[in-house]
């Protein structure tokens, strides 16, 4: 089995994709206005089979209506005055985790140990690991470019210690994913700079929404509006928070902001060389597509236009292969990476 992500044909009784949401806050984050069951309303009513309510430490708890899955989780929100390395002028120390399908404490409120007086980056977040740990949960980095939060040095490390996800896709205007200054990599290319160097990470696209019903007037009253339905995950599985949850660490999934999938898989060679990675677009999504396959390093193996496309695993290097899939409204879907023997 592939050590990254096993991906297999879609078959007649297989798991069908289920659209879920992992970065969302309602009114018990502070910055938000809208009650928890009016954001459970607002993402049901725009098709999604689950969503992970992720509130600033504090786990949140709401019923799930008939048709979607509304699955525990919280952000360990770490907003500390100080931490080594020092952030850029005017930046802050804002070292975000979400704690996805955990198990929530009586009180749904979190006991945090006092920090070091000038903690490490990493220190900071592995307290957010531990706490993962202990509620039973997945962990996913947050925008690792807001305030630049984290590197692709950080990633790594944290990857071989319990991260399983980092976000690629944060969708609020003001994560930063491709950063406005000079010299700082993108979140893609954070991604891929932590996959050459062997991490095992998987990309997810995300809302980080705060502002549902309100948002146009939000808007109107000239203040900012983070608004949802704009990141989300396709994730293959039977439609229980046990299997959802599984799906995501083995990367049985792939990120989208708009672009849906109808098949990812994998194609075993009759010579019994390394076979091929097969991609086609959902009918739900018009017009044509391009397919780029990116290898380690982030280099560009392959372009590719229309609505299917294959890539030759043998012919990747560096070590694995992934596929970012674009349409002619830059919406895009991030298919995990499928590792490749050297």
């Amino acid at each position: 089995m592939n050590a990254w992500l096993a991906v297999v044909a879609l078959v007649a009784g297989s798991p069908e994709f289920l659209k879920g949401q992992l970065h969302l806050h309602t009114g018990n984050s502070g910055d938000s206005a809208t009650p928890p069951a009016d954001v459970v309303r607002w993402y049901a009513a725009r098709g999604y089979d689950f969503i992970v309510v992720t509130d600033h430490n504090i786990v949140t708890t709401v019923a799930s209506p008939p048709t979607m899955l509304v699955i525990p989780g919280v952000e360990l929100t770490q907003n500390v005055d100080r931490c080594a390395p020092r952030p850029p002028p005017g930046m802050h120390c804002l070292l975000h985790v979400n704690a996805l399908f955990v198990t929530p404490p009586r009180d749904g409120k979190l006991t945090w140990a006092a920090p070091a007086a000038v903690p490490a980056r990493v220190q900071i977040y592995r307290r957010a690991l531990a706490t993962t740990r202990a509620l039973g949960g997945i962990a996913q980095l947050n925008h690792p470019n807001f305030h630049h939060a984290a590197d692709a040095a950080l990633v790594t490390t944290l990857a071989g210690e319990g991260l399983a996800l980092m976000e690629i896709a944060n969708r609020s205007w003001d994560s930063n994913d491709v950063p406005v200054d000079r010299g700082r990599p993108s979140t893609e290319a954070i991604w891929d700079q932590a996959l050459t160097a062997g991490a095992t990470v998987f990309g997810t696209a995300t809302d980080d929404a705060h502002h549902y019903f309100d948002a146009a007037a939000v808007g109107a009253r000239g203040e900012a509006v983070f608004p949802g339905d704009l990141g989300f995950v396709m994730v293959r599985a039977a439609k229980q928070p046990v299997a959802i949850r599984d799906a995501l660490a083995r990367g049985d999934f792939y990120a989208s902001t708009g672009v849906l999938l109808a098949r990812v898989a994998t194609v075993a060679s009759a010579d019994g060389s390394a076979g091929k990675l097969e991609i086609s677009v959902d009918a739900r999504s018009p017009g044509p597509h391009a397919f780029t396959f990116i290898g380690g390093g982030g280099r560009v193996l392959a372009r590719k236009q229309g609505r299917t496309a294959s890539f030759r695993l043998g012919d990747a290097r560096g070590g694995y292969v992934r596929v970012v899939v674009e349409d002619s409204r830059g919406r895009r879907a991030w298919v995990q990476p499928v590792r490749v023997p050297r």
